[in-house]
Protein backbone atom coordinates (compact mmCIF):
# COMPACT_ATOMS: atom_id res chain seq x y z
CA UNK A 1 0.00 0.00 0.00
CA UNK A 2 1.24 3.12 -1.06
CA UNK A 3 1.70 5.99 1.58
CA UNK A 4 -0.98 8.18 0.54
CA UNK A 5 -3.57 6.01 0.24
CA UNK A 6 -3.19 5.46 4.26
CA UNK A 7 -4.00 9.19 4.55
CA UNK A 8 -7.24 10.47 4.23
CA UNK A 9 -8.11 13.02 1.76
CA UNK A 10 -11.11 15.02 2.60
CA UNK A 11 -13.40 16.06 -0.28
CA UNK A 12 -13.34 19.55 -0.65
CA UNK A 13 -9.65 19.48 -0.88
CA UNK A 14 -8.74 16.06 -2.85
CA UNK A 15 -7.86 17.36 -5.87
CA UNK A 16 -5.68 20.37 -4.60
CA UNK A 17 -4.01 18.16 -1.60
CA UNK A 18 -3.08 15.53 -4.11
CA UNK A 19 -1.58 17.80 -6.54
CA UNK A 20 0.20 19.74 -3.61
CA UNK A 21 1.74 16.27 -2.33
CA UNK A 22 2.78 15.10 -5.43
CA UNK A 23 4.36 18.39 -5.33
CA UNK A 24 3.06 19.93 -8.76
CA UNK A 25 2.19 23.48 -9.72
CA UNK A 26 -1.29 23.71 -11.17
CA UNK A 27 0.40 24.66 -14.34
CA UNK A 28 2.66 20.95 -14.25
CA UNK A 29 -0.83 19.28 -12.85
CA UNK A 30 -2.86 21.29 -15.95
CA UNK A 31 -0.22 19.86 -18.67
CA UNK A 32 0.06 16.45 -17.38
CA UNK A 33 -4.05 16.45 -17.56
CA UNK A 34 -3.92 18.50 -21.00
CA UNK A 35 -6.11 21.27 -19.60
CA UNK A 36 -5.98 24.89 -19.23
CA UNK A 37 -4.95 26.31 -15.32
CA UNK A 38 -8.95 27.90 -14.46
CA UNK A 39 -10.11 24.68 -15.49
CA UNK A 40 -8.23 22.94 -13.03
CA UNK A 41 -8.37 25.95 -10.41
CA UNK A 42 -12.29 25.58 -10.67
CA UNK A 43 -11.93 21.49 -9.82
CA UNK A 44 -9.99 22.17 -7.04
CA UNK A 45 -12.32 24.68 -5.61
CA UNK A 46 -15.38 22.32 -7.21
CA UNK A 47 -14.91 18.74 -8.24
CA UNK A 48 -18.49 17.74 -8.83
CA UNK A 49 -18.29 18.96 -12.39
CA UNK A 50 -15.48 17.03 -13.48
CA UNK A 51 -15.94 14.37 -16.26
CA UNK A 52 -15.61 11.51 -16.16
CA UNK A 53 -12.65 10.74 -18.34
CA UNK A 54 -11.09 13.02 -16.64
CA UNK A 55 -11.64 11.49 -13.03
CA UNK A 56 -9.07 8.76 -15.52
CA UNK A 57 -6.32 10.69 -15.97
CA UNK A 58 -6.77 12.23 -12.65
CA UNK A 59 -5.91 8.60 -11.41
CA UNK A 60 -2.88 7.79 -13.81
CA UNK A 61 -0.96 10.99 -13.10
CA UNK A 62 -1.37 10.65 -9.22
CA UNK A 63 -1.43 7.02 -8.80
CA UNK A 64 -4.63 6.81 -6.50
CA UNK A 65 -8.09 5.37 -7.43
CA UNK A 66 -11.03 7.49 -8.34
CA UNK A 67 -12.58 6.28 -4.60
CA UNK A 68 -9.85 8.19 -2.72
CA UNK A 69 -10.13 11.07 -5.21
CA UNK A 70 -13.37 11.71 -4.59
CA UNK A 71 -14.69 10.03 -1.57
CA UNK A 72 -11.16 10.07 0.44
CA UNK A 73 -11.70 9.37 4.21
CA UNK A 74 -14.98 7.12 3.56
CA UNK A 75 -13.01 4.98 1.68
CA UNK A 76 -9.72 5.02 3.74
CA UNK A 77 -12.19 4.30 7.13
CA UNK A 78 -14.40 1.44 5.10
CA UNK A 79 -10.56 -0.17 4.67
CA UNK A 80 -9.19 0.51 7.65
CA UNK A 81 -11.77 -1.51 9.03
CA UNK A 82 -12.04 -4.24 6.17
CA UNK A 83 -8.35 -4.70 7.22
CA UNK A 84 -8.67 -4.86 10.30
CA UNK A 85 -11.86 -7.37 10.06
CA UNK A 86 -9.36 -9.79 7.78
CA UNK A 87 -7.04 -9.60 10.18
CA UNK A 88 -8.49 -10.62 13.61
CA UNK A 89 -10.29 -13.52 11.71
Amino acid sequence: MQIIEKVPIYLKNTLRSLRIKFNYTQEKAASLLDISVPTLRNWERDSSNVPYHMIERFEKIYGTSQDYIFFGDEVAFSELIRSQTSQSA
